[in-house]
């Protein structure tokens, strides 16, 4: 019994696996001259960033603004809701008029800021009217005639805010 495994066990040795499929050569491919070098054409937007997040937009602008100007004149009222030092409260008048000098401090640089907001959303308004009254081809002469004469006015009114003879 032993002589028969010695005897299959070279046979084991000798299996070799399966051949593969014959290769077939590929058809060599035609020569094709040099295409010369395009210049890079200009960045454009994929259609679905356009779609997500649009283009320009008269409204989009507009809002913008609007809340700018929200924003500046929440800032405007924010020491009339702290209020001034009230002097019953005080001992001290040299602590009075320390927290005084603060609170109108605190009244001029939020007043600032807040004309500064409210400066940024009438230049974006004046903007998106003369850029409606520049591309907005679907309009009325008269209405982009309009929007050019409002934004000029817009502009004119922040650039002289601040502006004194005397």
């Amino acid at each position: 019994m032993i002589v028969k495994y010695y005897r299959l066990i070279p046979q084991l040795c000798n299996m070799q696996p399966a051949p593969g499929p014959p290769v077939q050569a590929q058809n060599p491919q035609p020569m094709h001259p040099m295409q010369p070098i395009q210049p890079m054409a200009a960045y454009q937007p994929q259609p679905k960033f356009l779609d997500k997040y649009g283009t320009y937009s008269f409204s989009k602008w507009l809002m913008i603004a609007i809340v700018i100007i929200v924003i500046g004149a929440m800032f405007a009222q924010v020491t009339d809701l702290v209020g001034a030092p009230n002097p019953a409260d005080y001992e001290d008048a040299s602590k009075y008029a320390e927290d005084q000098f603060s609170h109108e401090k605190l009244g001029t640089s939020l007043g600032a800021l807040s004309s500064m907001l409210q400066s940024v959303g009438m230049g974006l308004i004046a903007y998106a009217l003369l850029r409606e009254a520049n591309q907005g081809d679907a309009h009325h002469t008269a209405v982009r005639v309009t929007a050019v004469i409002t934004g000029v006015l817009l502009i004119g009114n922040v650039a002289a805010a601040n502006l004194s003879i005397f």
